[in-house]
């Protein structure tokens, strides 16, 4: 279990909420808990563990927490020369997770 910290601003934990939104957190909490699982060599998931949802990416590059495992579910996991991981979406190549200085999600085109 891990928590992802974006860099972004003051900082902020990604969570996963009950209604399927992503959100940036300053504070861990429970919905920033998350699972994130190999799926395949440099790929995974990353489930919510309090929300029980999948992040998800849809093909606009907008992050939802989806009930259903899907191809929208799987993410490139590489290793970026700061040490920081970056998240592209599996599906939709050139997307990836982000958040904005305010803590909201950032359509994964606009990075």
């Amino acid at each position: 279990l891990r928590r992802l910290y974006c860099n972004v601003g003051i900082g902020f934990h990604v969570q996963v909420l009950p209604d399927g939104k992503i959100h940036g957190t300053h504070n861990e909490n429970r919905y920033s808990l998350l699972e994130i699982s190999p799926v395949e060599r440099g790929v995974v998931s990353i489930l919510g563990v309090k929300s029980a949802l999948f992040l998800a990416m849809n093909n606009r590059g907008k992050l939802y927490g989806s009930k259903q495992y899907s191809e929208e579910c799987k993410f490139k996991e590489p290793l970026l020369a700061n040490n920081y991981n970056a998240y592209e979406s599996r599906q939709y190549p050139g997307m990836y997770i982000a958040l904005s200085k305010n803590g909201r999600t950032k359509r994964g085109n606009r990075v």
